[in-house]
């Protein structure tokens, strides 16, 4: 996954976090696993802030 497909379907996460876990962790697996939860989080902390 290259930084461009990581910002596109991970839109919430800040890049820096992107950037960071794509250089640093190996298994591409692990990446989007973490990636997605950060995603998540964002989302429900977006929908119960209101």
């Amino acid at each position: 996954m290259t930084l461009s497909q990581a910002r596109e379907r991970f839109p919430l996460v800040p890049v820096e976090i992107v950037k960071w876990a794509l250089e640093n962790i190996p298994d591409p697996r692990d990446v989007e696993r973490g990636l997605l939860r950060l995603e998540r989080s964002r989302q429900i902390e977006i929908r119960y802030s209101a």
